[in-house]
């Protein structure tokens, strides 16, 4: 997720002891395996290097006018990968997919608003030399067919995601609605 001028950039607002605590606990509770306090420690402390690492990578960025890019999902990503490594293959499939980071609602929210900010017929040129051996007519049916199939997707998972109790709606951007 790009960080737009005039935003706050995720981790402005993050605090690390809270959000990995909560992450642990979550996993432990659906995978039934209680992590030793040795490696919770260890976790907790790759958790805060990994995070002042991109705090300062954004500000060097920044300060050196690059193009500055953050995301918060793959940091969590990243972060409960970790995680997995601690906890035995056996309890880790108990874990279902969707109480997983992957189910991030901040996710689905950005990928409902690049859906609903590309037309038709803008997919429909993007794909069109990949499409080359169909007939015009069964490109557009195709086409038409991924598009408000990957919309309707998104909309799905963006609703079960909202369906955490700690989350709330994103609002979408003016204009961008489908």
């Amino acid at each position: 997720m790009a960080a737009r001028s005039g935003t706050v950039p995720w981790f402005e607002s993050f605090d690390v002891e809270v959000e990995v605590e909560d992450l642990l606990t979550h996993i432990e509770r659906c995978t039934g395996f209680a992590l030793p306090a040795r490696k919770r420690d260890v976790i907790m402390s790759f958790a805060k290097s990994k995070f002042d690492k991109t705090r300062q990578g954004y500000l060097e960025a920044k300060a050196a006018g690059k193009p500055v890019s953050t995301s918060r999902r793959a940091y969590l990503t990243d972060l409960q990968d970790t995680i997995f490594m601690a906890i035995p293959e056996d309890n880790l499939a108990r874990m279902p997919l969707s109480e997983q980071v992957l189910n991030d609602p901040s996710f689905y929210a950005d990928a409902m608003h690049s859906a609903a900010a590309i037309s038709k017929d803008e997919l429909f040129m993007a794909l069109s030399s990949s499409l080359k051996d169909m007939t015009v007519q069964d490109a557009r049916a195709f086409v038409s067919k991924l598009w408000h199939g990957t919309i309707d997707d998104n909309a799905r998972k963006y609703a079960e995601a909202l369906k955490r109790p700690e989350c709330e709606p994103q609002p979408f951007r003016p204009g961008n609605t489908v």
